[in-house]
């Protein structure tokens, strides 16, 4: 007689068996991207957004660096700018603004596209003159499939 105990337990291996083959799919490469496996680094100074964030994207498959501090992104992206796809960016940080970390991230990489996130509108307008350079923008909060459909389009296109 089955009882539900082992139903549950043959679901839950179910279960486990499809989260691996999806491990396992998040790890072959994708075809005809700037990098075979996108890295992505996020910079933000609110540890929630980044945790968010690294979450839903590394669910996709990406490889996901943060950074909580303008200084400490740029760093980041000096030594790993061989493979980062793309710079998910706050444009509102405590020590340096969006767009004078864009700047320097420019200098280093001009290619790279960066998609600014922001919690305020304004910030939107202060950011137009770097209109040409940035890939888009995000308003917080944002939900996260809008978030995963963005990185999507643009490191398809990088």
């Amino acid at each position: 007689m089955i009882t539900i105990l082992e139903i549950w337990g043959v679901c839950l291996f179910a279960l486990f068996i499809f989260c691996l083959a999806l491990c396992r799919a998040a790890k072959q490469p994708i075809p005809g991207l700037r990098h075979p496996h996108p890295a992505i680094l996020v910079m933000d100074d609110n540890a929630g957004v980044l945790g968010m964030v690294r979450m839903g994207l590394e669910n996709e498959g990406y490889t996901v660096h943060t950074a909580s501090s303008p200084q400490e992104g740029i760093q980041l992206f000096r030594e790993q700018s061989h493979s980062i796809s793309l710079v998910l960016l706050d444009f509102s940080m405590p020590e340096m603004t969006g767009d004078r970390v864009f700047e320097r991230l420019w200098k280093i990489d001009p290619e790279v596209p960066v998609l600014l996130m922001t919690g305020f509108r304004e910030d939107i307008e202060a950011a137009r003159e770097l209109r040409n350079n940035v890939q888009g923008y995000l308003l917080k909060p944002f939900p996260l499939c809008d978030l995963i459909g963005r990185v999507r389009e643009l490191v398809s296109h990088a």
